[in-house]
């Protein structure tokens, strides 16, 4: 750009670059005079919403003729660069803002430069360019030093209108920005802001008086750590008079200023005209005083040089001291009237509820128990939901971003140590891993069997994990082998313990447990046990995902609501009815997993429910172009559902507490149970003569392989028997074969009724390998790898496995063969893609091509025998990820009130 004539600007260098533009110095050719340009930055070129922003910046701005206001030319279209790197030329349309050029520093480039009466002239500067644009009803709200401009006369200039917002009396307002969402800069902002409400020109006056307060201070009056404790502070918490900083301040600038900074906008000085003039005044006023003082001074001078004045006598020095007495006498009663220590002391710290916004591609995850948070609450983990799979990502509570952690592609559920420095969770191939939240490598700990359902990181640097169809389990936090710690009581029907924590004694835990007759986690039972014992205590009858905590009770989960009971945690007795706390908490009823987790100080962290709730999906049929027509509309939780091979019926699992499969009947339009609680039945598959429904089942330790005739004509049949999670993959076209999922490896069970149904591994492999499809010929598996350290689709031949190739490339998971065998079609990143296959004589594959995009909210499931359509599962909630998460601080003490009229 440098060198470049822009309409009829020379640009002669750059400036400087923000959130909402990015400045050059330029010559004005036409007028001969520097002026600053502004450009729209290419990453918002794009954005209409933006636009409209950068254009209301220069017409609230133009609108203002004041010397402590940057005066603003023009506003005009460029064709020319999309971008302004320094030294680019691409092609594209651009709106520039021609400006004042301002020779100068900003306020924050000149602190600690500005003497105390400079301090006082500037800040009567900036509020009288605030005068200006109030009185045009033009509110700024991102005041800050960075913002303000000292030109080298000394004269101050407000800057940038990028955020401001016309107030035009009656009219129709236009929010620019998110419904709810804080626009300015964090310390600075006005407790209206921070809370996502409306906001008028009394915050820029909040602003303002941080801005002073810093200005005669050298420091801020609000200084949490980070961004969440600054907006609690902002919201809650007086700032100390600035005499209480530096002593030298005169008490009368103290209450100008903390009358700015009141947290009710109602009770702050309403007009900054009026803060002009007090500071005028108080600018007066000490500059008499301080001649008051110089000619006190001259009497001692006389004293000096004539003798014959008396000096002061006792009864002087008495009058004095009298002075003095009364004084701080006089201090005394305003501190015992007027304490703002006092006042913070006596008053319990308010607790703030507000919302972090998750990147757009990487909401939370609907399906795990998506939320940790450090002990010192300065960082929050969540499960996301990425394009082609879930990664864990890191938001520092300190910062407005979130992002991704490396090493935790495929992470599930995951816990802080007690120190804040690592996390644990539950990889994709059935592994606990731990990871430094700085980085490194992750360490393996040891092996589940199953996904886990719930890890705590104890102090003592033990790990405690739920399982699928076990009990809790611990290891060591430095890796060995997992030790069971309690036991399943099958004769009561338990078939997963879920969810521990350890009690403050480290010899107890509390954990959940599943029955094999309930439909629902809000049917489950809470316990406690003594580690290393069988001694076991019943809590709570109906909740999930219990949790002690400090205030002295119990909180537990039902119904998409946190309740609480109080606890006694030494004799391990729950005390009185539970209370409502927290009600919208995202939680699954099928799994008993939650979106929640709190610090050791206090600070909640939640995902809402939002509309994800258990019964929030259909069946649709979608072609090859990806149009999408419905199916199936009853609304269920459907997972897994497969075409029969006459493409008539649909076998589909439906979650819930204890999962069953169900068979669509699509000409009759009629769904029909197949199976009957016992523990879990899901991922099922039919034989290729269309008779049985392949699926597994708890019916044990861990689901197995189990078949049945679809229309529930006959017995169960067993036909594995391991003490490892197993679901089926498919059959070769005779029947005779069936793939099966064993601990990250393929394995294959002969079904001749002449020979033995021994199973052997056919893909054993330390990477974790998933499904499993036989071609229809049945020469060929295609299946899913991570061996690459992602997700591709490979083949292999069968039985003896000679030769093998990646089909996918950049990342697939494989979605099945077309009933010819001539296409193989996988997924990569919500697209739909295929290749051409020929097997003549060997195996043979085209280029990958696209078939069609995925909507959002959709999960493709099958391919219908005919190869034109594919079978997917829909979400009514229209997102499958959860947009934000919800924090609130000083939760033990919003527990506690709940029941502070209670005696229990």
């Amino acid at each position: 750009m440098i060198g470049q004539v822009i309409s009829h600007y020379k640009i002669l260098e750059k400036l400087g670059e923000g959130g909402m533009g990015v400045v050059y110095k330029a010559e004005d050719t036409k007028l001969d005079r520097l002026v600053a340009l502004k450009f729209l930055p290419s990453h918002l070129a794009a954005s209409e919403q933006d636009k409209a922003r950068f254009i209301q910046e220069a017409k609230a701005a133009s609108a203002l003729n004041h010397p402590n206001v940057c005066t603003i030319y023009a506003i005009e279209e460029h064709e020319g660069p999309a971008s302004v790197p320094q030294g680019g030329t691409p092609a594209g349309k651009q709106l520039f803002i021609a400006m004042e050029f301002v020779d100068g520093q900003t306020l924050r480039e000149k602190r600690g430069s500005v003497n105390f009466k400079q301090a006082i002239d500037i800040g009567i500067q900036i509020a009288d360019g605030l005068v200006a644009a109030h009185e045009k009803g033009i509110v700024h709200r991102d005041i800050k030093p960075e913002n303000i401009m000292i030109r080298k006369d000394g004269i101050a200039q407000i800057m940038d209108f990028g955020l401001a917002k016309l107030r035009a009396s009656g009219s129709k307002i236009t929010r620019l920005t998110k419904e709810g969402s804080t626009v300015g800069t964090a310390g600075y902002m006005s407790p209206e802001q921070v809370q996502g409400q409306d906001t008028d020109h009394r915050s820029d006056i909040f602003s303002y008086g941080v801005l002073l307060y810093e200005l005669l201070t050298g420091q801020l009056p609000f200084k949490g750590i980070h961004e969440t404790a600054l907006a609690y502070e902002i919201v809650n918490v007086d700032p100390p008079p600035m005499s209480a900083v530096k002593p030298e301040i005169d008490p009368n600038l103290d209450a100008i200023v903390l009358q700015c900074l009141e947290k009710d906008p109602r009770e702050r000085n309403q007009s900054v005209a009026q803060i002009s003039l007090d500071l005028k005044r108080y600018r007066r006023e000490s500059s008499r005083q301080k001649m008051s003082r110089v000619t006190a001074a001259r009497p001692a001078i006389k004293v000096e040089q004539f003798p014959e004045v008396d000096t002061p006598s006792g009864k002087s020095r008495q009058k004095n001291f009298g002075y003095i007495l009364s004084g701080l006498l006089s201090i005394a009663v305003i501190l015992l009237l007027w304490s703002p220590w006092k006042k913070e002391a006596d008053t319990a710290r308010p607790s703030m509820h507000f919302s972090i916004d998750l990147p757009e591609n990487a909401p939370v995850a609907g399906g795990a128990s998506g939320v940790a948070v450090s002990p010192d609450g300065r960082f929050a983990v969540y499960s996301a939901a990425i394009p082609n799979g879930r990664q864990l990502y890191i938001h520092r509570m300190d910062q407005l971003t979130s992002q991704p952690l490396p090493g935790t592609e495929a992470g599930g559920e995951a816990a802080f140590s007690p120190d804040g420095q690592w996390i644990v969770f539950n990889a994709a191939n059935q592994k606990l891993v731990k990871v430094s939240i700085s980085g490194g490598a992750p360490e393996v700990l040891c092996p589940t069997q199953g996904p886990t359902r719930g890890v705590y990181w104890a102090s003592d640097n033990t790990i405690y994990f739920g399982q699928v169809s076990n009990s809790i389990a611990r290891v060591s936090a430095n890796g060995g082998t997992p030790e069971a710690v309690t036991t399943l009581d099958t004769a009561a029907g338990e078939i997963s313990h879920r969810f521990p924590q350890v009690l403050p004694d480290g010899k107890t835990i509390i954990f959940t447990i599943k029955q094999n007759n309930i439909t629902s986690f809000d049917e489950a039972i809470i316990a406690a046990q003594q580690i290393g014992t069988t001694e076991r205590k019943i809590l709570v009858r109906g909740g999930m995902y219990a949790r002690y905590i400090p205030s002295g009770h119990l909180v537990y989960g039902r119904d998409f609501t946190i309740f609480a009971v109080p606890f006694d945690a030494d004799r391990l007795e729950v005390k009185g009815a539970p209370v409502q706390i927290e009600a919208g908490v995202w939680m699954l009823a099928g799994s008993g997993q939650a979106a929640v987790d709190f610090s050791n100080n206090g600070m909640l962290v939640f995902a809402p429910q939002g509309q994800l709730t258990t019964n929030n999906s259909t069946l649709a049929l979608m072609d090859r172009t990806g149009n999408i027509s419905p199916l199936l509309d009853t609304l269920r939780t459907y997972v897994n559902p497969v075409f029969s091979p006459d493409g008539k019926k649909i076998a589909t699992g439906i979650n819930a507490a204890n999962n069953d499969v169900w068979i669509y009947h699509i000409g009759r339009a009629v769904l029909t149970r197949l199976t009957f609680g016992g523990g879990n039945n899901d991922f099922p598959i039919w034989s290729p003569d269309g008779r049985y429904v392949v699926y597994s089942a708890e019916k044990g330790k861990s689901p197995n392989l189990f078949r049945k005739p679809w229309d529930g004509s006959g017995v169960e049949e067993r036909l594995t028997s391991s003490p490892n999670t197993q679901t089926a993959g498919s059959f070769t076209s005779d029947g005779t074969t069936l793939s099966f999922n064993e601990n990250g490896d393929i394995w294959i069970l002969p079904l001749d009724s002449k020979g033995e149904r021994k199973p052997w591994p056919f893909i054993q492999s330390a990477a974790n390998e998933q499904w499993g499809l036989f071609s229809p010929d049945g020469r060929w598996m295609a299946y899913t790898s991570d061996e690459s350290g992602k997700n591709e689709v490979n083949v292999v031949a069968f039985p003896k496995k000679e030769g093998k190739w990646q089909i996918s490339n950049g990342g697939g998971d494989l979605a099945g063969w077309s009933l010819d065998g001539k296409e193989l079609f996988y997924i990569n990143n919500n697209t739909v893609m295929k290749v051409d296959v020929l097997t003549a004589t060997t195996f043979d594959f085209s280029v990958p091509q696209k078939v069609c995009e995925i909507p959002s909210n959709a999960n493709l499931a099958d391919i219908s025998p005919d190869g034109k359509k594919f079978l997917v599962v829909v979400s009514r909630a229209g997102r499958l990820g959860i947009p934000r998460l919800e924090v609130v601080t000083e939760w033990f003490e919003v527990v506690k009130g709940k029941f502070a009229g209670n005696k229990n």
